[in-house]
């Protein structure tokens, strides 16, 4: 009985903070109008800014910048369009387009598109990348100083959208045309002492790309170590002549280890030493015969873990379970503290786990309507913040400074069909729910305050601070056993040493959208870091 006037009361303030909108019977809230998703044919992907009222959009290279047919797109509730299209209208976006929503009052958003070009040109004994210049159409070609410019292997190009043709080059003396060939790549040597033209064919259409080759000296030296723990890897330049390798020692030891499985692209070297000791320093160069380049000092890093990977320790405190060993470490936490305002924990201690052993527990993670919103059974490395509205404010991350390769451990899944959406995702309603588990790391100066009740997120696309990244989802029912699995992790700067380490289990994937199957369940256990 309790609990029921515990629901009325929860309920009461909510409708009456919703009723303060309203100041008189002749005035209305102020409530903008917004672009919740939204996507044309020959779309790569789309983000929407909220903020600043624009939606940037991607396009494929072959896509009609000018001609896009308007596939779907999702407004907030009650907003509308005025007088600019609908699903299936063509949009010109190759320059901005304005449009205008409205609810009460009108909202000014903007839609704009880029269409990246790959372009690139490969070359033997290339010494940098070349330079290419799309608006006036030129390319500049280095080569090292032993590469004659009187024979000149192109071994591939691009320099239009993709399906265009590279289909002659000729030079031009004296006003006439000479020295044309038809283009198969690798090429035969071609003469570059001057400057030749390369035709490309691209919907019809001609283009005249004009080519020039430089010869510059180039230094031999190491560019970059990347270290992990028991490997690293190197890439260096070296000057064109002899057969380049690498060289590497401990810093506290004298001889030298020759590397001569490399791989050469151009003059540029790289490859891969194995069998290093953690947490070492050791140094590196290239060498080519008698000469060596400067040495580059590089360190091993340690395997580290986060405490409490395998979710054998756990404390409650009334009726909310804590996935930490006491209440003063705060590694990992869950969204029980504002669940159980409306039920109890969604995330508790099992004794069903993947690995026996005296002590060992796993954590079930079970999605539950709680009455006024949905609840995704969850758990993170991070901590609670506050209850915000139906939703929450929470920490995502815990100090880390590890590289690891991979995040290794065991899930079970019972998936529900999806019976409870929010927008933007009323779409998924009937479909099966997905499981997901999540890592990030990152360079935050401090832990990520997520907000779902706002919508703040981390924008796992395009957020710079994010070093490396990996999502596994999933709807498969694992038929109440453990499946093993090993998801890698993608550097995307791999040079650089983390601060914080994000960690995430949910039973539905769109959980913190307050959309998912009521129901899903999801046990997770003996998580750890691969590191090489």
């Amino acid at each position: 009985m309790k609990s029921v006037f515990r629901y009325i009361f929860i309920l009461f303030v909510l409708l009456s903070s919703a009723s303060c909108l309203i100041k008189n019977d002749m005035s209305y809230p102020r409530v903008d109008a917004d672009i919740i998703s939204f996507e044309v044919e020959g779309q790569v992907s789309s983000s929407i800014d909220p903020k600043t009222k624009t939606v940037n959009i991607v396009l494929q290279e072959t896509a009609d910048i000018s001609k896009l047919r308007v596939k779907k797109y999702q407004l907030s509730e009650g907003a509308e369009i005025i007088d600019s299209f609908s699903v299936g209208d063509n949009i010109d976006l190759s320059k901005d387009l304005t449009v205008i929503l409205k609810v009460y009052t009108e909202t000014v958003w903007t839609i704009t598109a880029v269409q990246p070009i790959e372009r690139y040109v490969k070359c033997e004994n290339e010494a940098e990348p070349a330079h290419i210049n799309e608006y006036d159409k030129s390319v500049t070609v280095f080569v090292n100083e032993h590469q004659s410019l009187e024979s000149v292997v192109i071994k591939e190009m691009k320099l239009e959208p993709e399906g265009s043709e590279i289909t002659s080059t000729h030079r031009v003396k004296d006003g006439e045309i000479i020295d044309r060939h038809d283009v198969v790549f690798p090429m035969s040597p071609l003469y570059c002492v001057f400057q030749r033209i390369f035709t490309v064919e691209y919907q019809g259409k001609e283009i005249l790309w004009t080519f020039n080759v430089v010869q510059i000296k180039i230094d031999m030296k190491v560019n970059s170590v990347i270290p992990w723990c028991n490997s690293a890897e190197v890439s260096a330049v070296y000057s064109g002549t002899g057969d380049p390798y690498i060289q590497y020692r401990k810093a506290s030891e004298e001889n030298w280890t020759d590397i001569r499985q490399i791989t050469l692209d151009g003059n540029n070297i790289s490859c891969r030493i194995e069998g290093l000791d953690e947490n070492t320093e050791y140094i590196a160069r290239a060498a080519n015969g008698s000469d060596r380049s400067a040495e580059k000092h590089f360190a091993t890093g340690t395997p580290d873990q986060i405490d409490n990977m395998g979710f054998d320790q756990w404390y409650q405190e009334g009726k909310v379970w804590y996935p930490n060993p006491g209440p003063t470490i705060k590694i990992w936490d869950t969204a029980n503290k504002g669940a159980s305002l409306l039920g109890d924990s969604s995330t508790i201690p099992v004794d069903f786990v993947a690995v026996q052993g005296a002590g060992k527990q796993a954590a079930r993670l079970e999605s539950r309507w709680a009455a006024i919103a949905f609840a995704a059974g969850n758990i993170y490395s991070g901590e609670f913040g506050r209850v915000n509205g139906i939703g929450a404010e929470l920490q995502w991350g815990t100090s880390f400074t590890g590289r690891p390769k991979a995040l290794h451990g065991y899930y079970a899944y019972e998936p529900k069909v999806i019976d409870r959406v929010k927008p933007p995702y009323e779409s998924l309603k009937g479909q099966m729910d997905q499981c997901q588990i999540l890592v990030l790391l990152t360079d935050w100066d401090e832990p990520f305050k997520v907000n779902t009740t706002t919508g703040t997120f981390v924008d796992q696309e395009n957020d710079p601070h994010i070093i490396a990244y990996a999502k596994y989802e999933s709807s498969e029912n694992t038929g109440g056993q453990y499946k093993e699995f090993t998801l890698p992790l993608e550097y995307r700067r791999p040079d650089a040493t983390p601060k914080y380490a994000v960690i995430v289990a949910c039973a539905s994937y769109k959980g913190d959208f307050f959309t998912g199957g009521t129901g899903s369940l999801m046990y997770v256990d003996e998580f750890s870091f691969i590191y090489e």
